[in-house]
């Protein structure tokens, strides 16, 4: 039976190509698992943590800004506005980040500006998370 191929690509590097056993993905209504043998799809990405199983029982953790992800035939393309490994996030900076993404919401503006500092939050809540994540 065929495996599962996934191809992560910023707009600047080639971060993943790889027969992979499983990837768990941060759709932008929730997580999205796929597997080998998924039927064909095309979806936009939130911030959040991409988990891929490997097939030797490994498994990276990144931490997307969102973008773009389509399955079909046997390939996971997933199109990343970035794509950080865990083992690359300081869990101070991160906490940092969040206190700073959180003072931000706070202030009132316009609907684009509370649309993208929420965008921030969650991106920093998620960089906390897989920080925390990776220490224990």
């Amino acid at each position: 039976m065929a495996g599962l191929r996934c191809n992560i690509v910023t707009p600047t590097d080639r971060v993943l190509d790889s027969e992979v056993s499983y990837v768990d993905l941060p759709a932008w209504d929730g997580q999205k698992g796929v597997a080998t043998g998924a039927a064909p799809f095309l979806v936009r990405l939130g911030p959040g943590c991409l988990r891929v199983e490997k097939q030797d029982g490994g498994s990276e953790l990144f931490l997307l800004g969102g973008g773009f992800a389509q399955m079909n035939g046997g390939v996971l393309t997933i199109l990343a506005d970035s794509a950080t490994p865990v083992s690359a996030i300081n869990a101070a900076d991160a906490d940092k980040e969040l206190t700073n993404a959180n003072a931000e919401g706070l202030k009132s503006g316009t609907v684009e500006m509370r649309n993208a500092a929420e965008r921030r939050q969650r991106l920093a809540y998620a960089r906390v998370a897989l920080a925390r994540s990776s220490r224990r």
